[in-house]
């Protein structure tokens, strides 16, 4: 089960690239778009990493893999 902000994290990942820009979102972007700082955004990643919601290779956002959405429900799906 995600937490609040894991689950705003990954729906932002999800959307993010059906959006104008067609890339993931750098950690600065996820700041802005959840109002935490660098440390919290990294560790939702890291726990979403070790969820299985996503891959994450080399800890560089551009390189994020999302592999299951099981706890969120998109539009796109």
């Amino acid at each position: 089960m995600l937490t609040d902000l894991e689950r705003k994290v990954l729906r932002i990942l999800y959307n993010f690239p059906h959006s104008i820009k067609k890339r993931m979102p750098t950690i600065r972007e996820l700041e802005i778009k959840t109002g935490k700082d660098e440390k919290t955004v990294r560790s939702v990643l890291n726990g979403l990493v070790k969820g299985g919601y996503i891959e994450c290779k080399d800890g560089n956002t551009q390189n994020i893999k999302i592999i299951s959405t099981r706890d969120y429900h998109s539009p796109f799906i």
